[in-house]
């Protein structure tokens, strides 16, 4: 091991070496580190000390030889053993580059090798299996590629028996650990080396289990080993059919011992087997042994084993999921087997139904499948066959949907909310089996549970459980449900105006959704508009919170589905319901507000009959506004709440209406503009609240578009006036709101305006973003100015580019923040460079299209730039990659880099050719590789359909070199 640290300039050998006082005394500490650790009398500061040291110690690069000594050493404590066999393995998986020369490598296999020979205590040799793994791992392609024989050989005799299953169990898995520190294509390529080798290691498992006799823990490693190199090696049809492991299998499940791990390796055969035409004799003797475990599960379920239940359920879905053509064959197997899929939703654990919902789901769409093909081809139809086990699914999934007996109340949220997940999971599977029998016979049933289940109520209200569970179902097929049915959804909606309904919390809080659901359906059948929607008003009266939540749904949604007849006759009944509505929460006041909105929409224009509704809407909310702005406290709790609601409730209302009637909405923003300016002005230091603020402008300007341009440029002064002494990044978005809707715009006028606020906006952003620290203290700022800029590239590019100076000035601020972590600031910061480079292709476009000297005058600047700064983005983008930006943002590095191999191909790689030659040398891949496969391919040769796989190898090329060089600092 002597060579492991040949060139490190950290640590020279014959000042570490162990017989040197400075290495022995290293090995002390790691010795009394390890003691404070793990002893009981340890206080635990001191323990967390401890804790800490060794992290540092083991990144480290003498902790290759401390850890290698203390391993060779006897009568050591056993966690002093554990701890130096985890730092081998932590080396070797994340600082394998320290090892710069083929000896160094050689010499540490050795003493890995060695130490999983001398130690075979459970951990340690754990520990030590995981390590000899990933040298394998990182050596079988290319200086090692004898590995497999190797380890095999050299941990053949029987005291290694465990060692040797422990390595051939982990090394198919490790080739798939994404945390090692290897290429993708070294791990990729390891697997397919030991794959090849699956046949020699299946008879190596053999001999250890025919060596086993009544020795189960040695069964059992066999069989996990055997389970891994199912999972991910290459085993023939011929091989897996004759192999006896395949076989003693079958027998495995009776000992108790060996049940779960049977299970376990019968679930890996079934996926291996998929194809089941290339593995029929596998599959003609899997599946009659694993349906003969049926009775197995059955007393499982008997005796409450819901542990049992869950591991033969989980073997069955993989056994529907992998043979499904032996499903829709309709045969006895496909009978046991669909009759156990149905008997698994029904567990009493909905955990254990809710693992059958995927099956169900690709049966049906298979079922549907294969029903068009046979009524193309006039075969009888498939789906008569499935009918009828898929109404009896409708009747179990109403029981996983079925709240517990416990839930007596359902006025705890937090209780209910555990159930949720199961029931929307349960309704998609609903959905899926409408898709095969169609709804009328699914309403149908429903209806008649629904019945059942409410005599059983009427006798004891008690049991509500049932009735809500139906009501449940039938709000999960709603979307299903035409809007012309006219058979069962009456009743239902007569069932669930019945006032029995209002004693039980549950029962009121699922029926008023429906209503919601139904919208569609109440807009075709106008005589329910009325009751319903008194119903759904009386439960914003309730005194159950989810109650009034669910009426505030079911008001928007109804407001939403029937918004014109609403319009022509219920407008005042609406406003009387909005009138009494302060009293809710905000989420509800929002539902009603958005619900009325849309009402509002639809109103006519003629007598201002729409802005008299707008602004019923709105003048509630100016006057809380104007209440607040003229009171003395402005700056107190209780106003600010009353403003910010009254903010979110307006931005609510405008973000509502349809995209008509401008005009006049226009017309309210002005009345309502007064009130806006006096809360900017008095509320600048409060960015919650400008934020707000700024929102009721955004949606504003989108309600109004073009119109709202008599208040364009007295707002833009605003804000500009504002900005340099309170840099709110609301501000920005504004701006970028503005751009999106006038920034196309044909009129001059509009031009000139956004020009203004580009030129104000751009210097007075700069000068908040002129360090690298501001750009760290500010991301909400950079964020939203480098979106500001990018969408005025995209919109009006002859702004950007006619103003020469700023736009330079702009980009040479981007590349002093190039560096920021944050990852919304980073995100745009990178779009908008990756949008810069993109603009000389599209620039292009237009002027071949169209001839312009602006276009070419853009062009020209453009090209000036990027001559000017190309080179020093690059460096940036590759210092990041480097490390000097987190591995999660890479992505958004990425974006920019495929832009620069896509517009200026030969300019990007000579310039990433030189921000290489500022990087230390790697390996795997090295810098001339790493350049090999970044311009490899010429994007222009892929067809639009085939981009993606352009942009997925330059990701690979830059998250392949970026865990090179990164693994090389570290």
């Amino acid at each position: 091991l002597k060579g492991a640290l040949v060139g490190c300039e950290a640590l020279n050998w014959r000042e570490a070496g162990l017989m040197s006082e400075k290495g022995k005394q290293k090995i002390r500490d790691v010795l009394q580190a390890v003691k404070a650790l793990f002893s009981e009398s340890t206080k635990p500061s001191v323990k967390d000390e401890a804790n800490r040291w060794l992290s540092r110690f083991k990144r480290e690069k003498e902790a290759w030889i401390i850890a290698d000594a203390i391993l060779s050493q006897p009568n050591l404590t056993r966690n002093a053993y554990y701890i130096a066999a985890y730092t081998l393995r932590y080396k070797i998986q994340w600082d394998f580059y320290d090892l710069a020369s083929k000896e160094d490598r050689k010499r540490v296999c050795d003493a890995v090798l060695k130490h999983g020979a001398n130690h075979t205590q459970d951990g340690i040799r754990m520990q030590l299996a995981l390590a000899i793994s990933g040298l394998a791992i990182q050596l079988v392609g290319s200086e090692w590629r004898s590995a497999l024989n190797d380890i095999v050989g050299f941990f053949k005799q029987p005291r290694t028996a465990m060692t040797l299953l422990d390595i051939l169990t982990v090394l198919p898995d490790e080739c798939n650990n994404s945390k090692m520190r290897a290429r993708k294509t070294v791990r990729k390529q390891a697997l397919r080396i030991f794959a090849g080798d699956t046949d020699n290691i299946l008879k190596v498992l053999e001999r250890y289990m025919n060596s086993a006799g009544s020795n189960v823990s040695l069964q059992f490693k066999v069989f996990r080993c055997f389970l891994s190199w199912v999972r991910h090696g290459d085993i023939s049809p011929q091989s897996l059919v004759q192999d006896p492991l395949f076989k003693y299998t079958f027998r495995a499940v009776e000992n108790e011992a060996l049940f779960e791990i049977a299970l376990e390796v019968m679930g890996e055969l079934v996926l291996h087997t998929e194809d089941m035409k290339r593995y029929q004799p596998a599959v003609k003797v899997l599946i009659p042994n694993i349906l003969k475990l049926g009775p197995k599960y059955l007393e499982a379920e008997k005796v409450g084993d819901s542990e049992t239940c869950k591991s033969l359920c989980r073997l069955f879905v993989d056994l529907g999921e992998a043979y499904m053509p032996m499903v829709l064959e309709q045969g006895i197997e496909s009978k046991q087997t669909i009759a156990l899929m149905l008997r698994c939703v029904g567990n009493m654990n909905k955990d254990v139904a809710a693992m059958t919902f995927n099956f169900w789901y690709g049966l049906s769409r298979d079922i549907i499948d294969a029903h068009r093909k046979n009524e193309r081809e006039s075969k009888p139809g498939v789906i008569r066959y499935f009918e009828s086990p898929f109404l009896e699914l409708v009747g179990r999934l109403k029981q996983v949907m079925q709240y517990p007996p416990v839930i007596r109340n359902f006025n705890d949220e937090k209780q209910i909310s555990e159930y949720k997940r199961i029931r929307y999971l349960a309704a998609d599977v609903l959905v899926d089996t409408v898709n095969v029998v169609g709804i009328d016979k699914v309403l149908q049933l429903l209806l008649r549970e629904l019945g059942v289940e409410w005599d059983r109520y009427t006798v004891d209200p008690n049991k509500w459980h049932g009735v809500e569970a139906c009501l449940y179902c039938f709000r999960s097929v709603a979307r299903c449900v035409p809007r012309q049915e006219n058979e069962i959804l009456p009743k239902l909606m007569k069932f669930i105006l019945r006032p029995e309904l209002e004693k039980q919390y549950a029962l009121r809080y699922t029926a008023t959704l429906i209503v919601g659901r139904f919208n569609d359906w109440i807009n075709n059948h106008p005589d329910f508009i009325e009751p319903l929607l008194k119903f759904v008003v009386t439960g914003l009266g309730n005194s159950l919170q989810l109650v009034v939540s669910s009426a505030a749904y079911a008001f928007n949604y109804v407001c939403i589905g029937c918004r014109e007849k609403l319009a022509r006759s219920y407008v005042m009944q609406l406003f009387e319901v909005y009138q009494v509505s302060s009293r809710l929460h905000l989420r509800e006041r929002k539902e009603i507000i958005e619900g009325l909105a849309q009402v509002i929409g639809k109103l006519p224009l003629e007598n201002e009959i729409y802005l008299k509704a707008l602004t019923s809407l709105i003048k509630p909310l100016a006057e809380v506004l104007r209440a607040s702005i003229e009171t003395k406290a402005l700056h107190s709790e209780t106003t600010k709440t009353r403003v910010s609601e009254a903010l979110d409730l307006i931005s609510q209302a405008f973000m509502s209406l349809p995209p008509t009637n401008c005009k006049q909405t226009a017309v309210l923003i002005m009345n309502l503009r007064p009130f806006l300016d006096k809360l900017m002005e008095g509320y600048l230091k409060d960015d919650s609240i400008m934020e707000r603020v700024c929102r009721c402008w955004k949606y504003g300007i989108r309600a109004a578009k073009l119109e709202f341009a008599p208040m364009l440029q007295p707002l833009l002064e605003k804000l500009a006036r504002f900005f340099p002494e309170h840099p709110h990044s609301s501000f920005l978005y504004v701006v970028c709101v503005c751009v999106n809707e006038f920034g196309k715009a044909p009129h001059p006028q509009y031009q000139e305006v956004m020009k203004k606020a580009y030129i104000v906006f751009s210097k007075q952003g700069m000068a908040t973003l002129n360090s690298s620290q501001a750009f760290r203290d500010n991301p909400d700022v950079v964020g939203d100015f480098f979106d500001m800029q990018k969408r005025y590239l995209q919109t009006c590019p002859y702004i950007v580019f006619g103003c020469s100076d700023l736009v330079v000035q702009v980009f040479k601020c981007a590349l002093v923040g190039i560096g920021v972590n944050h990852k919304d600031a980073c995100q745009m910061l990178m779009r908008f460079f990756a949008t810069f480079i993109k603009m000389g292709s599209e620039l292009r476009l237009r002027y071949n299209k169209n001839p312009d000297e602006r276009l070419k005058n853009a062009m020209a600047m453009l090209e000036k730039i990027m001559n000017h700064f190309g080179e020093s983005m690059t460096i940036g983008l590759m210092e990041g990659i480097a490390g000097r930006l987190p591995y999660t943002r890479i992505p958004f590095v990425v974006e920019v880099i495929e832009e620069l191999i896509k517009n200026c191909p030969e300019a990007a790689k000579a310039w990433v050719g030189r921000a290489m030659a500022r990087m230390p040398a790697t390996e795997h891949p090295t810098h001339e590789e790493f350049l090999q496969n970044l311009f490899a391919r010429d994007q222009n040769h892929f067809s639009q359909r085939d981009q993606s796989t352009f942009s997925r190898a330059i990701r690979e090329a830059v998250k392949d070199f970026s865990t090179a060089v990164r693994s090389h600092l570290r």
